[in-house]
């Protein structure tokens, strides 16, 4: 695994640690937040995943991170300029390009002004809030039978990234996953039969003697697990120091301090150094949009949004 290192601020304040970002699904995206509907009280979304009355929690992604439906039942941390949310991916927005996230009102208010419409936002892959131990259910899609057999994995953790079932020569043999989020075997799979899926952090789990039932959702009794070195510790929000005071956020022109006189560094969503100088003020006017860090000496980096 290859060391990555963050640069948060200068001065030889350096965090070092093993982690691979492909590995943990960790990448920070950039893009635009929008708002829609939703699709809570019913399976309306393009992930054909079930989504309670009143969950508004949920999201659709561009196409692109979609990607063939590999997002669906996976969590996403989305921050604007308000905060944060953590929503779950349960449909697919065909107009949005790469990067941006269209969620429901009530979760686009927690990040940023409804009035805004559309904001620039960042976000990365989380693990789902499972609760008491929840384990993956296993769906089967009406029409399934040993002669055509549709699957989909409910309640997860992590992303899906391929589902298997076993051969009678004890092999394993993949399926093909549609847009819609059913992994299906046109020629049919026998009942009971075993299955193997892996998530996107590598993890595989296997469930033996699973029976074909259009009735309920099979409770598989297993969950995935999250590797110690893809928690959130690695965040820049867990470093403890004193907030730096800034003006405007979202900014398109110029951020200014107040009370300061300290030097400065300005990173983008990456650790990478951007401006760095000790004046009141930066001029944001030739920056892209985006998410962005500022550090002061002794004080917690902030996320800055550049309109």
């Amino acid at each position: 695994m290859k060391t990555y290192i963050l640069l948060i601020y200068s001065l030889a304040f350096i965090c070092t640690f093993n982690l691979s970002a492909q590995d943990c699904n960790d990448t920070v995206h950039t893009g635009e937040g929008t708002y829609y509907d939703g699709v809570d009280g019913g399976i309306f979304g393009n992930c054909s995943l079930p989504v309670a009355t009143g969950d508004y929690m949920h999201c659709a992604l561009n196409t692109i991170n979609y990607n063939s439906s590999n997002a669906c039942g996976a969590c996403i941390e989305v921050t604007g300029a308000k905060g944060s949310v953590k929503l779950k991916v349960v449909d697919r927005c065909p107009e949005c390009v790469e990067g941006d996230v269209d969620m429901t009102e009530q979760a686009f208010g927690m990040i940023a002004d409804i009035v805004d419409g559309r904001v620039p936002i960042s976000w990365k892959f989380v693990p789902c809030d499972i609760t008491n131990n929840e384990s993956i259910k296993i769906n089967f899609k009406e029409g399934s039978s040993i002669y055509w057999t549709a699957i989909q994995f409910r309640d997860i953790k992590h992303a899906i990234t391929k589902m298997e079932y076993q051969l009678p020569d004890n092999t394993w043999k993949s399926v093909n996953r549609e847009l819609f989020n059913f992994f299906i075997e046109t020629e049919g799979i026998a009942s009971p039969m075993n299955l193997r899926i892996t998530s996107v952090l590598g993890e595989e789990l296997t469930f033996e003697n699973i029976p074909i039932d259009l009735n309920i959702d099979y409770n598989t009794g297993k969950q995935f697990s999250t590797p110690s070195e893809c928690t959130e510790a690695l965040s820049v929000d867990n470093l403890e120091t004193t907030k730096l005071s800034f003006y405007p956020n979202p900014a398109s022109e110029i951020l200014y301090f107040t009370n300061n006189s300290k030097p400065w560094i300005l990173s983008d969503s990456n650790g990478k150094k951007i401006k760095e100088g000790n004046a009141n003020s930066i001029n944001t006017s030739s920056l892209q949009s985006g998410l962005y860090f500022l550090s002061l000496e002794n004080k917690k980096p902030q996320k800055i949004i550049i309109k």
